[in-house]
């Protein structure tokens, strides 16, 4: 799923490392062209499948454990995870809550990795 992304960023200047199992792919400084495009983007990170993709590598260090909450749910659910992912911000938007902090699969990941379930 994360195959034609990772090759894009590949190609604007992204490496690629293979981390138990899941293929990390980043900039190595976020002072790269490719690196401040992706800054612009909501999120530090994100995991299409077995590949994630995030701004930097120091990003993978501090949200490896997050993201490999989503790995897991990815195996659990295959592609039909990333239609569950978007039902549920969209549920969540429905409801008047917050689409992403409130997620169903964030809160998961939140709650596996010890962080907290509904931050702030």
């Amino acid at each position: 799923m994360g195959a034609l992304p990772a090759l894009l960023l590949s190609a604007a200047g992204a490496s690629a490392r293979r981390v138990t199992g899941v293929i990390e792919v980043a900039f190595d400084s976020d002072r790269l062209p490719g690196a401040r495009l992706l800054a612009r983007l909501p999120f530090s990170a994100i995991t299409l499948g077995h590949i994630v993709l995030a701004r930097t590598h120091a990003c993978h260090g501090a949200l490896r454990s997050h993201e490999r909450v989503h790995v897991a749910q990815y195996e659990r659910w295959g592609l039909l995870f990333f239609v569950l992912y978007l039902g549920s911000s969209a549920w969540q938007l429905l409801q008047a809550r917050r689409p992403y902090i409130d997620n169903h699969f964030e809160r998961e990941a939140r709650r596996l990795e010890g962080g907290d379930d509904l931050p702030g």
